[in-house]
């Protein structure tokens, strides 16, 4: 397998990752994804090294953040704003909580096992993956929950912070809805949260429904 074949393998593990899936990929599973980028222009140039390639992804955006903008103060209160979002259809406001690109550039990045060996997945490529797998998360959730009546009748994330440079990450995390005359659900409705100096937003949208 070249090398660009191994960086494409290496994005599927990081998806999964992102989705706090356990589940072992097949062989054809692989096939198939790397199909599936080739298919839809996927490239990676191989001969550049992971600094360069950030370099180039970096000059991509306008400014160079210092923070986490638009974010909140605990777990609990980025779950609040995600619940009130959902349920009023915002999606204005999801984006809003949701790791931009220029903080996956400067702040989210650098720090991810992800950008390191044996991964070192190409910055432009896992940052698709990520849109890839937010989208179809967001899609999901509205679908199920919008434009109706619940809160949050607990938050949960039963694994300890795996941290990351400056950067601890909360996987895994379990939220419990309650909705009138119904019974309480709970499940694992977004993907990572990234806590930085204090300031909490989304990884990704990724969820396991």
């Amino acid at each position: 397998m070249n090398y660009a074949r191994l960086v494409v393998a290496s994005l599927i593990a990081a998806s999964l990752y992102l989705a706090g899936c356990k589940d072992k990929v097949s062989a054809d599973d692989q096939q198939a994804h790397i199909a599936d980028v080739v298919a839809k222009g996927g490239v990676v140039d191989s001969i550049l090294p992971i600094p360069e390639q950030l370099d180039r992804f970096r000059k991509t955006v306008a400014d160079r953040p210092d923070t986490l903008r638009h974010a909140s103060a605990s777990v609990n209160a980025l779950v609040t704003r995600w619940t009130l979002a959902v349920a009023s259809n915002d999606t204005a406001a999801l984006n809003a909580m949701l790791l931009d690109r220029a903080e996956f550039a400067w702040l989210y990045y650098p720090g991810s096992k992800m950008s390191l060996p044996p991964y070192e997945a190409p910055p432009q490529l896992l940052w698709g993956q990520m849109l890839a797998t937010s989208e179809e998360g967001a899609q999901n959730i509205l679908k199920k929950f919008s434009a109706r009546s619940f809160k949050i009748g607990s938050v949960k994330c039963p694994n300890p912070p795996v941290t990351e440079g400056a950067n601890r990450l909360h996987e895994g995390c379990l939220v419990q809805l309650e909705r009138p005359n119904a019974r309480a659900v709970e499940g694992s409705y977004f993907g990572t949260v990234i806590e930085r100096d204090g300031r909490f937003k989304f990884v990704s949208y990724a969820s396991r429904m």
